[in-house]
């Protein structure tokens, strides 16, 4: 996989908050499916074409397992 040297998560912050959620919320709401539904079907699909650029299936699911939140800290619906 291609090493993007330069860039950071956090320079997406605004896109993923202001744009790509709503769009998610937006989308479940208007198909009458649960949020996270929509959410993991995304997620499933970035993931497959992440794998299919070459990004090894351990450094996915170590990324995801970086990524917890501890549960005290969680937003009130995720606990």
């Amino acid at each position: 996989m291609t090493t993007y040297t330069g860039h950071r998560i956090e320079d997406h912050e605004d896109f993923i908050l202001e744009q790509l959620l709503p769009l998610i919320v937006d989308h479940a709401g208007a198909s009458d499916t649960p949020p996270e539904v929509v959410t993991f079907a995304c997620f499933l699909t970035l993931a497959t074409i992440l794998q299919a650029k070459g990004l090894d299936r351990d450094v996915l699911v170590c990324s995801i397992d970086a990524a917890r939140l501890p549960t005290h800290e969680a937003p009130e619906g995720v606990q």
